[in-house]
């Protein structure tokens, strides 16, 4: 009875430390953030050599997994024209330049319509921040419908890194 016993507690011991100090398969690599130091992004990998896998951290702490594949129609420079043409042709343009560079997330759901935008840089001008981000925001929201992806099979969600700036 003994012998049983000391066995299954072996058994058991030898169970315990393999799950417990085994390494994890998929550990973080590196956590993105936004300007108010939410996480926007992480990648997950199995190792060193693996291809990094993204996923999107929802606000609730929610991970979806993202694809890098999403292309505005044409090129980046169109992207900046459409930019350009809707920044300098607004209501409240004052001739007054931002002389900024804004970096940002499009973060899109598997039929590219854009659930999130977010900035990873703060604008240099602290007087006009708030007009500013909803002022870039707004411009970004409107090139909704101008994505496309190669691969239509794909049924992810979608992100876009990009970085304009304003003269």
């Amino acid at each position: 009875m003994n012998m049983k016993r000391l066995f299954l507690t072996t058994i058991l011991f030898v169970v315990y430390i393999n799950c417990t100090c085994s390494p994890k398969l998929y550990k973080p690599e590196n956590i993105v953030c936004d300007i108010d130091n939410y996480s926007i992004y992480v990648n997950y990998s199995l190792n060193k050599s693996a291809t990094d896998s993204l996923y999107y951290i929802r606000y609730n702490g929610e991970l979806i997994k993202l694809n890098c594949d999403v292309k505005y129609w044409g090129s980046n420079d169109d992207l900046n024209k459409f930019v350009d043409c809707i920044y300098y042709n607004r209501y409240d343009y004052n001739y007054q330049e931002m002389n900024d560079n804004i970096t940002f997330c499009l973060i899109f759901d598997e039929y590219l319509h854009i659930q999130d935008i977010r900035f990873t840089k703060r604008f240099h001008d602290l007087n006009d921040i708030i007009k500013n981000y909803i002022m870039v925001h707004s411009i970004l929201s409107r090139t909704e419908g101008h994505w496309y992806i190669e691969d239509k099979s794909v049924k992810s969600w979608h992100i876009y890194m990009g970085h304009l700036r304003f003269d």
